[in-house]
């Protein structure tokens, strides 16, 4: 836009600002991202997010933003009077309590527009906003700030994303809801929706500051910005701090490179001197092995082997008769030489059945508790008087993976 920013000098080169309003008891966040190029402003990106959750999706990183709040916890009124705070509020709202109220207003050469809002709301959306990053160094109230464009437009009419506002003489006039009409809007060589102009016009009115509005945020605004520029210097101390210490250990690596040398020289002795040492240990640590897997077996067996029989015995029918239950049988022969190997979360049990079709539920019912993975029947074979020898092995779950 055609508006000379070298005499400003602001501190920043880009700006960002949310006007937080709603549609139909639903969040809408109408966002603005304009830079300084030179000596003019630039929009760089304007998006509509209907959550936090969107609006973080599209602010990925920690950043400073100017906050307008235009929901439903504001309150406006048109007052025909044009004196003082006081005087205004006490028309307004004679019964306020500025101690539970931010309030802004705007005069204009004939009447004055009041904007008002608790202040235990704003500091909740401030944290809000704060909890994705986004760190609010300024607020404002209503649509006041609309006032900092009018006078860059020959329209009689000047349409925010929830208002319509009636120009006379470059002065805001009158105030009306919109709900539905979006126009573009062309300043210099900047096109913004009308969906954006209130959020545009308060980074127009932060840069060069021609907007009469009074209120008690001053020092809210104050506090907010003190807090960002607090939290940019710990940043700042902590990324030369980092530098400091890296810088450090990248010296401390030079002086002590020339050593590394004669310490390797000197670990190569040691490794010889120390062979035989190792070798010793390595024989221990074989012993060691073997004692911890019988240990493994003896404890794993006490732990776990009662409970898996006593799981398997209650589901046991009258016509089985248990004559082994093995849990983790040893595959074979313990030898003094070899080492001992078992089957790992396998019970192998074996007896007598004098009914199929119970033998069959019961294998059933095994297989439906929850430690086991399957049950493979190794044998079922008929002998003396209608009774069937069997060996079946259940496969158990894995319970380390839990």
């Amino acid at each position: 836009m055609g508006v000379s920013l070298s005499s400003y000098n602001p501190i920043k080169k880009s700006f960002l600002a949310f006007e937080h309003s709603e549609r139909e008891n639903d969040i809408v966040i109408l966002a603005i991202e304009v830079a300084q190029k030179k000596d003019e402003l630039d929009v760089v990106d304007h998006f509509i997010a209907k959550s936090f959750s969107d609006l973080s999706n599209k602010v990925k990183t920690t950043t400073k933003a100017h906050l307008i709040i235009t929901d439903n916890n504001i309150l406006s009124k048109e007052v025909n009077a044009t004196g003082t705070d006081q005087e205004i509020l006490a028309e307004a709202y004679p019964n306020l309590d500025l101690d539970d109220f931010y309030y802004q207003i705007l005069k204009t050469s004939i009447k004055s527009f009041v904007a008002v809002c608790r202040k235990q709301y704003v500091d909740t959306l401030i944290s809000k906003y704060k909890e994705i990053n986004i760190l609010i160094t300024n607020i404002d109230l209503g649509i006041l700030k609309t006032a900092s464009i009018v006078s860059y437009f020959q329209d009689t009419e000047l349409l925010t994303f929830n208002t319509a506002l009636t120009i006379s003489n470059e002065e805001v006039f009158s105030v009306k809801p919109n709900v539905d009409v979006i126009k573009n809007y062309t300043i210099d060589t900047i096109t913004i929706p009308s969906t954006h102009t209130l959020p545009f016009a308060c980074i127009l009115d932060g840069v060069i500051n021609q907007t009469a509005i009074s209120g008690n945020t001053e020092e809210k605004n104050a506090a907010l910005l003190h807090t960002f520029k607090e939290s940019q210097f710990f940043k700042k101390t902590l990324q030369y701090g980092i530098g400091f210490l890296l810088i450090s250990l990248l010296i401390n690596f030079f002086v002590f490179n020339s050593k590394y040398k004669t310490w390797q020289g000197l670990q190569e002795e040691e490794q010889i001197y120390t062979s035989q040492k190792e070798n010793i240990e390595k024989q221990q640590s074989i012993v060691s092995t073997k004692e911890d897997i019988v240990n493994s077996i003896i404890t794993t067996g006490f732990s776990k082997s009662s409970y898996y029989t006593d799981q398997i015995i209650q589901s046991q029918p009258t016509t089985v008769i248990l004559k082994l239950l093995s849990y983790q049988p040893i595959t074979k022969t313990i030898r003094n030489d070899k080492p001992i190997k078992v089957k790992d979360n396998i019970v192998l049990v074996t007896g007598d059945s004098s009914d199929k079709t119970s033998f069959t539920t019961w294998i059933q019912k095994i297989e439906s508790l929850d430690f086991v993975n399957q049950v493979t029947i190794i044998n079922y074979g008929l002998g003396k008087k209608k009774t069937a020898a069997f060996e079946i092995a259940i496969n158990l779950a894995d319970d380390t993976k839990k």
